[in-house]
């Protein structure tokens, strides 16, 4: 699923849908950052981890090589539309404290830009709009527990460390079981839309947790 509006973009976006539910509080929450983030005019991308083809990382090392991991599946795709972003979006559910299933083999495919940065030793492309590449993270809990989320939060901190980039906003909201029932947080959809629309205008950083 992809989004250009008609005028030039200035920041290209790309989320990754971790929850395998259809209706899901972390989904509700991307698509609300994204609207704000296509309210500024930013192009976006939603690719859907378990819907595709992405086997776990083998530690081959044979991106080692030129960065670039050699498995032939659609990582492949992945790999080419995270060198093509300005931001990339995580909104995964904390399942036993880590991201979902559906989430960790891409990320762990991504030792490859690990392997750029500290095995190649090179510099990891900008996005289009030039720039340090900037994260984002949506996470969402059952129980309304701050340390629910030490464990997401340290991947997504490592994963943008490897792709040369920052952790630009956290958006976590714990004390969610309920499908959709995150949309009747006025305050949480609200924060993801101007999360996204700061982040299409390239204003500063911020934490965003509820």
């Amino acid at each position: 699923m992809n989004h250009s509006p008609k005028e030039k973009s200035r920041v290209k976006i790309l989320g990754i849908k971790g929850s395998p539910r259809k209706r899901a509080n972390t989904t509700a929450l991307l698509e609300q950052l994204l609207a704000g983030a296509q309210a500024e005019g930013a192009e976006w991308q939603v690719i859907t981890p378990w819907e595709m083809q992405i086997a776990p990382c083998i530690a081959c090392e044979g991106c080692y090589k030129d960065g670039r991991c050699i498995v032939k599946d659609d990582y492949q795709l992945v790999y080419d539309l995270i060198l093509d972003c300005d931001a990339l979006v995580l909104a995964t559910p904390v399942y036993f404290g880590a991201v979902s299933a559906q989430v960790k083999p891409l990320i762990d495919r991504c030792q490859c830009f690990w392997a750029m940065r500290y095995v190649v030793e090179a510099a990891m492309p900008s996005g289009p709009a030039g720039g340090q590449r900037k994260g984002v993270l949506i996470a969402t809990a059952g129980q309304d527990l701050d340390h629910m989320f030490e464990g997401v939060r340290l991947t997504f901190k490592f994963l943008m460390r490897s792709l040369q980039g920052e952790v630009y906003a956290e958006l976590l909201c714990g004390g969610y079981d309920d499908q959709d029932a995150i949309r009747k947080n006025s305050a949480a959809m609200n924060r993801a839309y101007k999360v996204g629309r700061r982040l299409a205008l390239g204003l500063g950083s911020e934490r965003v947790a509820q």
